[in-house]
């Protein structure tokens, strides 16, 4: 199975150079019958289109008549001119207005409805969007109402027919919220299969749910404390709910703009109810060690971009570790299509100490999903 998806992730990288790769620049003035928009230009050369995303490290922009997209380091970028209104979120503020200058490839210089000009650095923004006055689409006026608030849902199934009726469905979603100081991350990933034979008749094969809830204060720098919720349960494991409140601290490293690692400490508290009477409750203090990440490598061939990004989570028993302990990891690979889809191949580990024998304690799955980043 593992191998399957490892065929299917390959086909669909191979996909991806059909819709992404390779951009046709033109030095071209368009006439006056075309509408120009933002312009930027770069290398002496002169584009025109819309910005659609600042990144901490490059500029993503539309060519005017084309719907692929071209990133520019901001190295590269001679000047940068706005007629679109954007709305930029940073250090607790929100402006409106069109941008006028690049300065030294760390700073844009805007000019607001009243005139007004503001030197934004681009390492501060938190969100750049186009204004309702220029985008009144439904989705432009959510990321305008929430410039916060982004996140991603991604949905991945699968249908056999043969011997064996297979039918499984894999959720996955995040969302995150950060304003200042202030963060709030929720992670949720639910698998569901069931499975039917021409002896047996049709049993939930997996039935499982994660949720984690975490709100990061970034007191200082990149050091942080954080409250954590995490919440699961498994049917076929035998687990009817489990809590794990946590708390502690944390610290980001950055290594450049592409990849940063947050590795965390603190204390928690573990609740295990399991299925029937099988089993007693079980509950302990614990650890709390984690682990998270991200790596984006830009500008490969065929695909453009390539994400890899993860978590993991320790919970040791204080009082007996060797006996009592529960782990739970995320690895996601990630292929962006278009602004707003991606395909990802998502591989999930849990170890704890299931009482149930003929379970044991490890499981992990593979799964191939579709994105929709919001």
């Amino acid at each position: 199975m593992f191998l399957n998806l490892i065929k299917y992730f390959l086909f669909y990288i191979f996909f991806t150079s059909a819709v992404s790769a390779g951009t046709t620049f033109s030095n071209d003035n368009p006439s006056e019958a075309e509408e120009i928009k933002d312009t930027i230009v770069v290398h002496g050369m002169t584009l025109y289109g819309k910005i659609v995303k600042i990144g901490p490290d490059r500029l993503s922009f539309r060519l005017l008549y084309s719907e692929g997209l071209s990133h520019f380091a901001y190295k590269d970028i001679e000047s940068i001119t706005t007629k679109y209104t954007y709305h930029i979120s940073y250090n607790r503020m929100d402006i409106e207005g069109r941008v006028v200058a690049i300065e030294d490839n760390t700073h844009l210089k805007v000019v607001q409805k009243d005139n007004t000009e503001r030197t934004v650095r681009i390492a501060s923004i938190d969100n750049f969007i186009m204004s309702v006055n220029d985008d009144d689409s439904f989705e432009n006026r959510v990321r305008n109402r929430f410039p916060y608030t982004k996140g991603n849902i991604n949905l991945g199934f699968k249908i056999e027919q043969g011997s064996t009726i297979k039918n499984s469905v894999d959720v996955q979603f995040n969302i995150r919220h950060k304003q200042a100081e202030h963060e709030i991350k929720l992670y949720v990933d639910y698998e569901y299969e069931t499975r039917e034979t021409e002896i047996t008749p049709k049993y939930d094969y997996t039935d499982e749910l994660v949720g984690i809830l975490t709100y990061n204060n970034h007191f200082k720098n990149d050091q942080f404390w954080y409250v954590s919720m995490a919440a699961d349960y498994d049917r076929i494991r035998f687990v009817k709910n489990r809590y794990i409140p946590s708390l502690g601290y944390g610290y980001r490293f950055e290594f450049g703009k592409l990849a940063w690692l947050e590795p965390t400490i603190g204390l928690g508290y573990a609740n295990t109810k399991y299925v029937g009477e099988l089993y007693p409750e079980k509950s302990f203090a614990a650890g709390a060690l984690g682990l998270s990440g991200k790596y984006r490598m830009n500008d490969i061939a065929f695909i453009n971009t390539f994400i890899i990004d993860g978590f993991m989570i320790y919970y040791p028993s204080l009082e007996n570790p060797d006996l009592d302990w529960i782990f739970r990891s995320n690895l996601n690979f990630t292929i962006p299509l278009f602004d707003f889809l991606s395909v990802k191949l998502s591989v999930n580990h849990i170890n704890d100490t299931n009482p149930a024998d003929n379970v044991g304690n490890n499981k992990t799955t593979t799964n191939l999903l579709f994105g929709l980043d919001f």
